[in-house]
């Protein structure tokens, strides 16, 4: 079975631009140096924000390769910069969902299944997550536990979240 651990949140530096924050290459390096016992390891990523008590995802991605080469590419940093337009407040953030080493090939079907369900949990917590892929919502719910509307949860619905760890 394939093992991940979870790193972060660690603070993205943003430049102020004239429209508005965005991450270039120049904050992407600084990330690196601040952060390189990461670089090199595999897994998933979420790119969020911070504010008041909590945080929201905004794009999740995957590195099968390593987290430097893949998650401050030119797309992701567009993405990246597409939340911050559209944020406007909160401090961008960055978890890291790592596949823990073995020896032998990466699993790159773990990694896929993770960031599937990375992907599905961030659109339960924000409808208007940046992913392109794997975005189809399913088309039920269960009241009180998975995509329902916001209201008073009941005994029951509570029960069952709790009996699952939802």
């Amino acid at each position: 079975m394939a093992t991940f651990t979870v790193k972060g949140p660690f603070d993205v530096p943003v430049k102020q631009g004239k429209s508005g924050r965005v991450v270039t290459a120049e904050q992407a390096n600084q990330f690196w140096e601040n952060h390189p016992s990461i670089e090199g390891d595999v897994g998933c990523y979420v790119f969020a924000f911070r504010a008041g008590q909590g945080s929201k995802p905004v794009y999740v991605g995957k590195a099968t390769k390593n987290f430097k080469q893949e998650v401050f590419t030119d797309h992701k940093k567009n993405k990246y910069n597409e939340g911050l337009a559209t944020q406007g407040k909160g401090t961008p953030i960055m978890y890291f969902v790592m596949l823990n080493k073995t020896a032998g090939p990466v699993n790159k079907k773990a990694i896929d299944e993770v960031e599937s369900y990375l992907i599905q949990s961030g659109l339960a917590a924000n409808k208007n997550l940046l992913n392109d892929q794997k975005t189809a919502v399913e088309k039920w719910s269960i009241n009180g536990v998975v995509r329902s509307a916001h209201g008073k949860n009941t005994n029951a619905s509570a029960g069952l979240k709790k009996c699952f760890g939802l």
